[in-house]
């Protein structure tokens, strides 16, 4: 086992790593932001060279459609949804389209996809891990999650609605989904994947979108399956969950998962992180996207990065860094380089 996957193992299991490691998402040769950057022209950012985990996410399978009357490109996934990849490079893609799936007839009749058809995605990174790669832990992501899916197919306002007054509909469809994701676990292990993260919106900056009590009755059972299926794979399991999720986090800490990511953690509260997952959970933590490495100072940038370490990480280890640069929006090069420079400083010899 090499030096870098033995330091995440023995971070996610409290087994005194040598030093915290370092997960990147910018991988040359397999990061591709939603289907919008050439994965050959990925560089590593500036001090993260010695990273020790790479992400690499199945987004979709995408057929392209040419272009709009705009000139942006337009592309159609495999749920049946139209995108465009917006000339804004604010965002990544927006859906212009969707399927009808209004009723449950319509979810029975529409055609869901095979996972069958991802087989090329998977083949083909495993041959870059097992050229560029071979001694890095490899983090294999499933963004966007069930509930992302499902906001897609069905529009976030129309779910909501649909959680109200037609709550079955939902969970029929979240059903086809999660047992199309527990379809890619397998393959994610044999393209190489040492971890499966699942990445999922319930939650914005303010609190949960709908109740937690909905949340626990209704749709974790869907997030246990998945774990359960990743576990039986012999990988580790992690969920990042966007926004303020502090109300569920005692629900999550009841899960068979191996580590928690946060990339907003001042949304949920670095405090309120402590108090649930420290000693006890593994977690993984990137200076906040939608505040510090998006507007912060440099000082901000190392303060945060302290206090990361300050309160969650342990003698025998628990504590995992997330590195990024990201791209559509690319976060500036200065805070970007701070980021990076402040969890260095806790990697010995880097």
């Amino acid at each position: 086992m090499s030096a870098h996957i033995e330091r995440v193992r023995r971070a996610v299991e409290f087994d005194s790593p040598d030093y915290i490691p370092l997960d990147l998402v910018d991988v040359p040769y397999v990061y591709n932001a939603y289907g919008t950057k050439d994965p050959q022209t990925v560089t590593v950012p500036e001090g993260a060279e010695s990273f020790d985990s790479a992400w690499c996410t199945y987004h979709w399978t995408l057929e392209n459609l040419g272009k709009n009357d705009l000139g942006e490109p337009v592309r159609k996934d495999e749920w049946g949804c139209r995108q465009i990849i917006p000339h804004d490079e604010s965002g990544a893609y927006a859906v212009v389209e969707r399927p009808d799936l209004d009723t449950i007839e319509k979810v029975k009749c529409h055609p869901w996809p095979d996972a069958e058809m991802t087989n090329g995605f998977f083949e083909s990174r495993k041959r870059i891990f097992a050229r560029h790669y071979p001694d890095r832990f490899i983090n294999g992501f499933l963004d966007p999650g069930p509930f992302l899916i499902a906001f897609e197919l069905l529009g976030y306002d129309r779910l909501l609605m649909k959680l109200i007054d037609d709550i079955e509909l939902v969970k029929a469809i979240l059903r086809i989904i999660v047992d199309y994701q527990k379809a890619l676990v397998p393959k994610f292990k044999e393209m190489g994947a040492h971890m499966i993260t699942i990445i999922d919106e319930i939650a914005g900056t303010a609190g949960m979108m709908f109740s937690p009590e909905v949340f626990r009755s209704h749709f974790a059972f869907y997030y246990e399956e998945l774990f359960s299926e990743i576990h039986r794979n012999n990988m580790y399991t992690a969920i990042l969950l966007d926004g303020n999720i502090a109300d569920i986090l005692p629900d999550l800490m009841k899960m068979d998962i191996d580590v928690q990511l946060f990339l907003q953690p001042l949304s949920t509260g670095i405090d309120r992180i402590q108090e649930v997952f420290r000693n006890r959970r593994a977690v993984k933590m990137g200076v906040d996207m939608m505040e510090t490495l998006a507007r912060g100072t440099s000082e901000d940038i190392y303060h945060q990065v302290d206090d990361f370490v300050d309160k969650l990480n342990t003698k025998k280890g628990g504590l995992l860094f997330q590195a990024l640069r990201w791209f559509r929006p690319e976060y500036d090069p200065l805070r970007v380089r701070a980021q990076i420079a402040a969890m260095n400083v806790y990697r010995q010899g880097v």
